[in-house]
């Protein structure tokens, strides 16, 4: 038997194209896995600008009303955990103001203040300017937690007719 011809593959054939397959899986995994990680982040950011948003929301719609504008409150409106919603009075040209009713210089000295979210409506601190007048524009500033998720959404808000 002379003239036989021999099919297969040697033991180094084998040998390189196992390792070239681990290599390609090597990469693929690593690709793989940090594609995952970078969606789970953005799902994390996606949920908390959402929720700072809904939250904001209910702020803007609870002072549809007036009464609630003037003693800038959001009775029954409850913020997630780790959650906080302030506003500033603003001017008629959206400048935050002082309590004396002045352009705040520079606008990060004008103050913030907590919203009130409580089940009855009573006033804020701040609420009115010094003068006892309720500003015309106000900033409602919902900010969430802190850390590399961290969002802070505004919306200025004017006040409602009667």
């Amino acid at each position: 038997m002379r003239g036989r011809i021999q099919t297969g593959f040697t033991l180094i054939e084998v040998l390189v194209s196992i390792a070239l397959l681990g290599i390609l899986i090597a990469v693929l995994t690593a690709t793989l896995t940090g594609s995952l990680n970078l969606n789970r982040q953005s799902q994390q950011q996606l949920g908390t600008a959402t929720g700072a948003q809904r939250a904001m929301e209910n702020v803007r719609n609870a002072w549809t009303t007036r009464t609630n504008y003037d003693k800038a409150c959001a009775p029954g409106v409850s913020l997630p955990s780790g959650y906080t919603a302030q506003f500033v009075n603003l001017s008629t040209r959206a400048e935050p103001v002082t309590q004396a009713n002045a352009v705040a210089s520079p606008a990060s000295s004008a103050p913030s203040n907590a919203l009130n979210t409580a089940s009855t409506c009573t006033a804020s601190t701040n609420a009115a300017l010094s003068s006892g007048s309720v500003p015309l524009m106000r900033r409602i500033v919902v900010s969430s937690g802190s850390g590399a998720q961290n969002t802070t959404l505004s919306l200025d808000v004017l006040r409602p007719r009667e």
